[in-house]
């Protein structure tokens, strides 16, 4: 049923094959926002609710369907970034793209265009050319209080493996610590045609044990950045 289907509406083009790193927790805690840390391994299901005016473009549950997060669309009030929110609606932090480099992005505090937390960029492994291969980088504030200075800067590689359902890997040394995949039991079609222009998948998203789930939420929309 799947043969011919790639979820990104971008020129359709064979990856080379890479080999994936094993899903594992990391060996310390990693967060932007403490109070999200998954105590244990958890999965979130992300799906497309409104337009890119809505205060919610997307709703993110646990798989008892209980809110986790919501996300506005990225022209939503008079700021043009995507607000993430807690279930009761409190701002957590904003996704802006940045002006100057069409391929880099950064998290910021709420109402913030400057105050930045985190930053990412395109990267194109060799042999690899498609979108959906960042570097991601922040502060780690659940490393404060460590004496190992390599815990409190993290950097990400987030890569994309498929040719026929799209996952991405976040990486974080050795190892996964994030899979991000088109949920086939969460949507009711799938499209057969990868130009099939608006198409926003339901998304599982696999977080390890200590990761913060927020931080996860806002990775999801560089992954695939062009198609909403």
């Amino acid at each position: 049923m799947f043969a011919n289907y790639d979820p990104n509406p971008i020129a359709r083009r064979i990856l080379p094959q890479r080999i994936r790193k094993t899903l594992r927790s990391a060996d310390f805690p990693i967060a932007i926002r403490r109070e999200y840390i998954a105590s244990s391994k958890t999965t979130l299901i992300l799906r497309p609710d409104g337009d890119v005016h809505s205060p919610k473009a997307y709703r993110i549950t646990d798989e008892d369907f209980i809110p986790q997060f919501t996300v506005t669309g990225q022209k939503f009030g008079d700021r043009s970034c995507r607000e993430f929110r807690d279930a009761s609606g409190l701002p957590l932090f904003e996704l802006h793209r940045k002006f100057s480099l069409r391929n880099a992005w950064v998290v910021t505090l709420p109402g913030s265009n400057s105050a930045n937390i985190a930053t990412a960029a395109l990267r194109l492994p060799q042999g690899v050319h498609m979108l959906g291969n960042f570097s991601f980088s922040f502060e780690n504030v659940a490393a404060a209080d460590s004496k190992n200075e390599e815990d409190k800067f993290i950097a990400f590689q987030v890569e994309r493996h498929g040719n026929i359902l799209t996952t991405f890997d976040v990486v974080f040394a050795d190892r996964k610590v994030v899979e991000i995949r088109e949920s086939i039991p969460h949507n009711k079609t799938l499209p057969m045609s990868s130009s099939k222009s608006g198409y926003r998948p339901v998304l599982d998203i696999t977080v390890t044990e200590g990761m913060d789930m927020a931080l996860v939420s806002g990775i999801r929309f560089l992954c695939l950045v062009r198609v909403d």
